[in-house]
């Protein structure tokens, strides 16, 4: 039965890589570049909700728990962002990442959860320790920061009022990655699937290649 499971999960991480993959081919293929756009919400979803289906079924209740608090709070805090732009900067949202409420997509805090816990899953390959493993966590999410913002720039996801990428939103995605994991790693979640560190790296290498060759 657990030798069942590990493949059926393989199967679902090899089919995240895969979409990944025709993702970025679509993206860099000029004739497929607007459906790519088109399709990003729904893959996000997807995608998404594959990874929180394998990581609750190797956990418990309280990972679902997390999962809602942590987009409930980082969808606020994206809609306090957009209006105020007293947290993350000066900047609105593009129709890349489709349906809006107060002019944040719904999926933003969906994208959130993942990349946190993917985060938080690398970490655990370090340590256990809560807090380290928390600040690690925040530093990994805030790596990922730093490659996304300028291609997704580019791709009309979000758009810098200034024209430029304030600190003030470096720090914000340290602060908000690190109360999360803080919140995960004392809640003392256990997660045995590591889809969602597939999940991030995947992401990871997808934004590097079109930051990389995109145009």
């Amino acid at each position: 039965m657990e030798t069942k499971k590990i493949i059926i999960s393989n199967k679902e991480i090899i089919f995240l890589y895969v979409i990944f993959f025709v993702g970025i081919i679509g993206h860099l293929y000029g004739p497929l570049h607007n459906l790519m756009l088109l399709l990003t919400p729904l893959t996000l979803l997807l995608t998404g909700s594959i990874v929180l289906f394998y990581s609750y079924r190797t956990s418990t209740n309280k990972i679902l728990v997390w999962a809602v608090i942590t987009y409930i709070i980082t969808f606020l805090l994206e809609v306090v962002g957009v209006k105020t732009g007293l947290i993350f900067g000066d900047y609105y949202y593009g129709s890349t990442l489709g349906i809006k409420l107060f002019d944040v997509p719904l999926i933003i805090g969906f994208n959130w959860v993942f990349v946190i816990l993917g985060s938080i899953s690398v970490s655990k390959l370090i340590t256990n320790n809560h807090l380290l493993s928390s600040i690690i966590s925040a530093l990994i999410a805030l790596i990922f920061d730093l490659i996304l913002e300028p291609i997704v720039i580019r791709l009309n996801y979000w758009t810098w009022t200034e024209g430029i990428i304030p600190l003030q939103n470096y720090f914000a995605w340290f602060i908000i990655a690190l109360l999360s994991s803080l919140g995960f790693n004392y809640s003392k979640i256990n997660v045995r699937s590591k889809i969602s560190m597939h999940f991030l790296f995947v992401q990871f290498v997808f934004f590097i290649i079109l930051l990389i060759f995109y145009r």
